[in-house]
């Protein structure tokens, strides 16, 4: 038991990352986006350890290492510095959603910040003197290009079409407004990075942007084989929510963590294979929907930059779409 108290004992400290977005407007308007939080720090307590270990009440010695391990494994996992940043981008990236192109006081006066090695900051920095704001210009596309985390409650081929679009914008004023052949490439070179990151994230894929950690299967983690099903995952899928809730708060009734742990003993790999081939069937299906919308687009007339011609029957979100690229590239000067 000693052995697993020491193993249990795990402290996770994460820098704070300055990842705010604000306007110029009015200074006595407190900046909501901008995080100043000290670090945070993900510590599992002796006593939290002890209730965690009384609970379980385990009669098999050989059992020990085993259980601490995959516990060890559980919390590096769902904690990792990777996660939560990741859970907080995506919630700074929906309270962006308020739509900029439609203000035109917003348009002319305000101007935001973008953290440096961020798509928006990116975006910006290439296209200052190019559009009439290109703060507001880089914050568009960058939700746009990155549609799978800005836009969840839209459908994959919409959040596709938003996607592709994104790109044609990025591709036009690339040709258009770039004089230096070598910025244009290095422009398009990280607007294509973003764009491929969010189709795998489309497709059941955890891409975290500029973060030097490879794209991994969301079943997976970035510390382990690409195709082992983690800890977490096994226990999501196959622990009831409950108790789960309770397992992570290291609560886990005695019955049912030790019934949990056996029978994830007995049925790992089955377990393993079938999420597997549901992420696999489920990636399959996406891909033919994006295609599908890549499709449509291709078949449309373009002149300079806009559709001018579009085929008989088209989908009703697709206004809507078009509306936005129209709204995007009148900003350009």
């Amino acid at each position: 038991m000693e052995r697993v108290n020491n193993l249990l004992k795990i402290t996770h400290v994460q820098q704070p990352i300055n990842n705010s977005i604000k306007t110029v407007t009015d200074k006595n308007i407190p900046d909501n986006n901008k995080s100043n939080t000290p670090a945070a720090t993900v510590t599992i307590s002796d006593q939290s350890q002890n209730k965690y270990i009384q609970s379980l009440k385990l009669n098999k010695t050989n059992q020990d290492d085993i259980l601490g391990m995959q516990f060890k494994k559980f919390y590096e996992e769902y904690n990792s510095a990777e996660a939560i940043e990741q859970r907080r981008l995506d919630q700074l990236e929906k309270e962006q959603s308020y739509n900029r192109l439609e203000d035109e006081f917003n348009l002319k006066a305000v101007q935001y910040d973008f953290p440096e090695n961020t798509r928006q900051h990116t975006i910006k920095g290439a296209l200052e003197g190019k559009v009439v704001n290109a703060s507001i210009y880089a914050a568009e596309l960058g939700s746009a290009i990155r549609s799978s985390i800005s836009m969840p409650d839209k459908s994959a081929e919409e959040r596709a079409a938003y996607r592709e679009m994104a790109l044609k914008q990025a591709e036009y004023i690339t040709e258009h407004y770039f004089d230096d052949e070598q910025e244009a490439k290095s422009f398009m070179d990280e607007i294509n990075r973003y764009y491929e990151n969010d189709v795998l994230r489309e497709k059941g894929y955890v891409a975290i942007d500029n973060s030097g950690i490879e794209p991994f299967k969301k079943y997976s983690s970035p510390i382990s084989n690409n195709n082992e099903v983690s800890f977490y995952t096994l226990a999501k899928n196959y622990m009831e929510e409950d108790d789960l809730e309770q397992f992570i708060n290291g609560k886990g009734a005695p019955a049912e963590s030790a019934k949990f742990l056996d029978q994830l003993q007995m049925n790992k790999e089955k377990y393993s294979e079938a999420i597997r081939n549901e992420f696999k069937l489920n990636e399959q299906q996406m891909e033919e929907r994006i295609a599908g919308t890549k499709s449509m687009l291709e078949t449309f007339a373009w002149e300079n930059g806009r559709v001018a011609e579009t085929m008989a029957e088209q989908p009703d979100y697709l206004a809507e779409i078009l509306k936005w690229n129209e709204s995007m590239l009148n900003l350009i000067n």
